[in-house]
């Protein structure tokens, strides 16, 4: 994604949102806070009692708060941001004004804002690190003590988490995307379909019956190494993903790899959900969920069948870098690996759109989410 047009380069008409509003996930809230558009600017609803309004000045551009309700300032403030930065992708920074009664100290210390020539801004690649709204806090960072297993020394692994992990709204889609942990007994039937469905068993080799696939589960969910997840839109379960520490893993003896150093597998079940508008959805979600989880993850890597050229395509639009290949007993894989800082600082988290300035490209995005 090219990041470099400049504030004046977006236009007005451009920054708005879907038809029937943006819904922020913060999971620690029991519903989501809802941005909609509104007369010269945004208002932002919880449970649709209207909380705060949004005035909006295009020259910049800028945003004017004021609340209406003395809750939930904070939760307001990056709900709109999130909202906006999402839903126009090369939006390059947003001028704030933060209104009466709101401490800035705290969104400055966590980064929601920042200080440039006696202003405060925004900045996407700065508030998409912040955790709450989509893992719904920050996750505590686990202590580091040594582990020996395996023959391998490592980090001692933090406990597995359960249900929803990660949710955040694809506006192009006009869904929830979420993950959540994988439950052997709720969510065994569509894995079990997956996993024998032709296309799934030609990758995995994992076809077998109930009984196999509930120890599958099960296995995963007890060693430390690995985390099964559940990708679900809009509430419908459409793939199965399975993220593993790479120091532990079989590809950790081929390359350097960091104590923190994170990959994954994947397996997309459902027909319905294959093809370009879902993968730019999923693919730089999980990745963002993996950088989320554990600030010290610093390398994304993972290991595609060498001559699995649509994966390696949507491997290279999602900012992986091509290592080596590597010969493990089973196939020939190429070793990719995404860095944090290239990740964030060129906003992969967005889809890659074919022009930066182009109105009508952005504005569709907003469109097709109504």
């Amino acid at each position: 994604m090219n990041v470099g047009a400049s504030a004046i380069d977006v236009a007005s008409s451009v920054l708005n949102l879907p038809e029937g509003g943006f819904a922020s996930h913060a999971l620690s809230s029991a519903r989501p806070l809802v941005v909609r558009n509104e007369r010269g600017g945004f208002a932002v609803e919880s449970a649709g009692r209207r909380i705060a309004r949004v005035a909006y000045a295009a020259v910049d551009p800028s945003l004017s708060f004021s609340f209406e309700a003395d809750v939930a300032h904070q939760a307001a403030i990056i709900a709109v941001l999130e909202a906006l930065f999402t839903c126009n992708p090369f939006l390059p920074l947003l001028k704030i004004d933060l209104g009466a009664g709101t401490t800035r100290e705290e969104l400055l210390a966590q980064g929601v804002i920042e200080t440039q020539a006696d202003a405060l801004v925004s900045r996407p690649e700065l508030l998409f690190q912040l955790p709450a709204p989509f893992l719904g806090k920050a996750p505590p960072v686990y202590p580091e003590a040594p582990c020996l297993r395996n023959g391998v020394h490592h980090p001692k692994r933090p406990p597995k988490p359960t249900g929803i992990v990660y949710q955040r709204t694809i506006p192009w889609l006009g869904k929830a995307l979420t993950f959540h942990v994988a439950d052997p007994e709720q969510d065994l039937g569509v894995f079990h379909t997956w996993m024998n469905d032709p296309r799934v068993a030609a990758i995995w080799q994992d076809q077998g019956d109930l009984a196999y696939h509930r120890n599958f589960l099960s296995e995963r969910l007890t060693d430390p190494r690995t985390l099964p997840l559940i990708g679900s839109f809009g509430g419908t379960p459409f793939g199965y993903f399975e993220l593993y520490w790479a120091k532990e893993d079989r590809l950790g003896p081929h390359y350097d790899a960091d104590a923190y150093d994170r990959g994954w597998h994947v397996a997309i079940g459902e027909e319905a959900f294959r093809g370009k508008a879902f993968v730019s959805a999923w693919l730089p979600s999980l990745m963002h969920y993996m950088f989320l989880a554990d600030p010290r993850t610093r390398r994304i890597v993972g290991e595609p069948v060498h001559d699995h050229q649509q994966q390696i395509r949507n491997l290279d639009r999602s900012g992986f870098a091509k290592i080596k290949h590597v010969e493990f007993s089973h196939k020939r894989a190429l070793l990719v690996m995404l860095l944090r800082e290239r990740f964030f600082l060129d906003r992969l988290l967005f889809p890659d759109l074919s022009s930066p300035s182009d109105p009508a490209v952005i504005g569709s995005l907003s469109r097709e989410a109504a």
